[in-house]
């Protein structure tokens, strides 16, 4: 009896990793999707409208789910903005997120570091960079969380269902 309730636990363990393992792939490519967004409406509102930075900032925040990681990171970061800019070592430690990979981290980084620093025209055309850049990274980030994701939550109820068999 005690074999079967350590073997059920050590089975529910696994398969809430397999889970965490999943939610991580997820919530990279939510912030990813949620970044790229952004990039697009920062582009609309500089090139149509020629709004501030603030308050496109502002609409898109106002327009989205706040408790995502993206969303709470963008708005530290008006923040730091609105106080005249900031130093680099503010605005990486704005967006640090750990869902995100290194080559993520220095693009968000370098982009909103480099952003109003330049004329219009460098400007926008970094902007178009970045957006198909994120569009690729994006695409990536989807598929690696359809493959490596699903793996993991499948593989972690395996392993489970196999220790509680081993045990059983």
């Amino acid at each position: 009896m005690f074999k079967l309730a350590i073997s059920g636990v050590l089975c529910f363990i696994c398969a809430y990793l397999g889970i965490v393992g999943k939610n991580y792939y997820d919530k990279r490519c939510a912030y990813l999707k949620d970044f790229m967004n952004f990039t697009s409406s920062l582009r609309n509102g500089i090139s149509y409208s020629q709004d501030r930075l603030p308050q496109i900032g502002r609409n898109f925040i106002a327009s989205g789910n706040v408790k995502r990681g993206f969303y709470s990171n963008l708005s530290a970061y008006l923040e730091i903005a609105d106080s005249g800019g900031g130093t680099r070592e503010q605005i990486e430690k704005c967006f640090d997120s750990k869902y995100l990979s290194k080559a993520d981290k220095v693009v968000i980084k370098d982009f909103f570091f480099e952003l109003g620093k330049y004329d219009y025209d460098t400007q926008m055309s970094k902007l178009e960079f970045t957006c198909a850049q994120m569009k690729k990274t994006v695409e990536k980030a989807e598929k690696e969380s359809k493959t490596t994701g699903n793996l993991l939550a499948k593989l972690g109820l395996i392993l489970g269902i196999a220790i509680m068999i081993i045990l059983a």
